[in-house]
């Protein structure tokens, strides 16, 4: 019989302690606010895309004779660097529309060079549409990752 009692007390201490966790307690932490996200800079992008990126300095797409066909960041939107089925690395630069519509009947072998802060990046082509300039690995100035870290401000 005390056997009985005894386990109908802990039976009984059990689920009026189990019955108290359901409460604020003391020692639980006050709950703040949510702090805001960081407006980081975000490109949506779609999956069959490369992943854009924002350049951080001043981008230039000089034409032939060294006159600057696009400047800056609302002509020369963001930037990615791509690699390609093959293996090998490109750097992408999404131009606006404007400078698209604008470049687009220039003669398919004509050649650009883009340049970051005054500082020569690589020869660019247009893609068929004019929307993207494209450096190759071989005409790029450097190493193409780290040409990419400089345009992202990730390295000197």
């Amino acid at each position: 019989m005390k056997r009985i009692l005894l386990i109908a007390a802990a039976v009984l201490l059990m689920i009026l302690t189990a019955a108290c966790g359901k409460g604020n307690s003391s020692s639980a932490p006050a709950t703040t606010a949510p702090q805001p996200a960081t407006d980081a800079p975000y490109i949506d992008t779609q999956l069959s895309e490369p992943e854009w990126t924002y350049a951080e300095g001043t981008l230039q797409l000089l034409g032939g004779d060294s006159t600057a066909l696009a400047t800056g960041k609302d002509e020369i939107l963001y930037f990615a660097i791509v690699m390609n089925k093959d293996g090998s690395q490109e750097l992408r630069f999404k131009l606006s529309d404007t400078v698209a519509t604008k470049l687009k009947n220039q003669s398919a072998d004509a050649t650009y060079t883009m340049t970051l802060n005054d500082e020569t990046i690589g020869t660019a082509t247009l893609n068929s549409d004019g929307t993207e300039a494209i450096i190759t690995k071989e005409n790029t100035v450097g190493d193409i990752t780290q040409v990419a870290s400089k345009i992202r401000g990730l390295a000197q």
